[in-house]
């Protein structure tokens, strides 16, 4: 009756980064669900260019949407409320440096940056009103020119309340 039980090992999973593009991880690329968390984030540290690694991890949401992390001494398999396949895990910011003006390396602050302007969007990052423009105008002096805002619809602050 094995026959009809399917490849266990079968595995797809999506990886969220923190520009908002997607990392596919497959059984093609060495991944199953007995693969430790760990070289899932060597694959993503890789990817990114990252070299302070530390600050970083995975995360994913289960069924009663609560945040769980993923711990990197274990397989995907051992984390019980990671429901799947498809599993989606989400990259982010795990530990924030005491002084990020101590950070060697710029791809790491970068990732800071974008993890600080998701969570002010997000509104998880609560701040009174009068720090509010300033943090939209630090936001929009690290927002890539890629358009002209005038002639799009979404404005890169128009989330910040």
């Amino acid at each position: 009756m094995a026959c009809f039980r399917g490849n266990r090992e079968e595995f797809y999973c999506e990886v969220l980064l923190l520009d908002e593009t997607k990392i596919c991880l497959t059984n093609e690329q060495g991944i199953k669900k007995s693969t430790k968390v760990a070289a899932i984030l060597a694959l993503v540290f890789s990817r990114l260019n990252l070299q302070e690694v530390e600050f970083f991890g995975l995360r994913f949401c289960d069924g009663q949407q609560r945040t769980h992390w993923l711990d990197p001494c274990r397989s995907l398999s051992q984390h019980r409320p990671l429901t799947g396949p498809p599993y989606t895990l989400y990259f982010g910011v795990k530990f924030y440096a005491a002084d990020p003006c101590r950070l060697q390396d710029e791809t790491t602050r970068y990732q800071f940056f974008l993890q600080c302007r998701q969570d002010i969007r997000r509104g998880r990052l609560p701040s009174p009103a009068p720090l509010r423009a300033r943090l939209a105008a630090l936001l929009l002096q690290g927002e890539p020119r890629k358009a002209c805002w005038e002639n799009s619809t979404s404005h890169p602050c128009s989330n910040i309340n």
